[in-house]
């Protein structure tokens, strides 16, 4: 009999011993939990919540897991971009009736990630609209206004992964519209030697032409020339009876010209004689006609 009242003391004590052990792990883990929650270790509390739970098994604990599960989620949502999932989450817990202390921890941060994602969704659309709008004058060929705005869509700071991608898909258009940019004026440089070359090329014919036409006005003309502009200064026809023949140069080195015509004295003989019209002298060089007797 007193064996077997020493065996149930002992496990009386026992029980006892390990509910208070119990009581305190519990206690701890969701202390643990809570303060991991103020920090946003979300994670960590998990961690926490889910030990208080194996401990001992309370509305409280689970409240607490599934509360810091849901905030987590909204987290990882927020930061994939998947802003209106973000936001769902973060709103049932915001608009939660339940009185819970951790409740009173998570509804501020759950509006925080609200606004923050409600913020990132607007700035995204911005981005992809600014996005686009470079993307066309970059096509209009107006590289620097497309590079300024690829460069300020590149210059965004986030750890959003959209926002990210966006960053990354400006920097590429950024260095695209670079690239054009120099190739375009690389080709603007080509046609403007071209065009150089073209003007150069031309100018020289024209001083070659000059040069041409100048030594041909400066060159001594010659004898049938000669008996041609004495034809134009007299206006004489060149299928007329009237012969316009050089004879000679005289002392300044003039051409003199005879402009004649056959009369014929009998048209059965055709024997007749030279009547003269004049001597005209013809500077070979200035082109000038004058009467040679003047």
């Amino acid at each position: 009999m007193k064996q077997r009242n020493l065996f149930f003391y002992i496990l009386i004590f026992a029980m006892m011993f390990l509910f208070g052990c119990t009581s305190k792990e519990y206690k701890f883990n969701m202390e643990s939990g809570i303060e991991a929650l103020k920090k946003e270790q979300y994670s960590d509390a998990i961690s926490f919540f889910n030990k208080a739970l194996h401990e001992k098994n309370t509305e409280e604990a689970q409240l607490a897991l599934d509360l810091s599960k849901q905030i987590k989620n909204s987290v990882a949502a927020l930061e994939k971009g998947e802003f209106e999932t973000a936001i769902s989450l973060a709103e049932k817990i915001k608009n939660s009736n339940e009185t819970s202390k951790i409740l009173d921890i998570l509804k501020p941060k759950a509006e925080k990630i609200i606004e923050e994602a409600e913020k990132t969704s607007a700035a995204l659309k911005e981005m992809e609209s600014e996005l686009e709008s470079g993307k066309a004058l970059l096509e209009e060929n107006k590289y620097d206004e497309a590079f300024a705005i690829f460069k300020k869509i590149a210059e965004t700071t986030s750890n959003n992964e959209k926002i990210v991608s966006v960053t990354k898909n400006a920097e590429q258009f950024m260095n695209q519209a670079a690239a054009a940019k120099n190739q375009y004026l690389q080709e603007q440089e080509k046609k403007l030697q071209e065009e150089r070359q073209k003007a150069e090329e031309a100018k020289k014919r024209k001083e070659e032409q000059k040069k041409a036409e100048e030594s041909k006005k400066s060159r001594p003309i010659s004898h049938t020339e000669a008996e041609q502009l004495v034809r134009e200064y007299l206006k004489i026809e060149n299928t007329s009876n009237v012969y316009v023949e050089y004879d000679h140069d005289n002392e300044k080195g003039e051409y003199i010209i005879h402009v004649y015509e056959i009369v014929i004295s009998d048209p059965e003989t055709k024997e007749g004689h030279t009547s003269t019209w004049g001597w005209y002298a013809v500077d070979p060089v200035k082109k000038v006609v004058r009467d040679a007797f003047e």
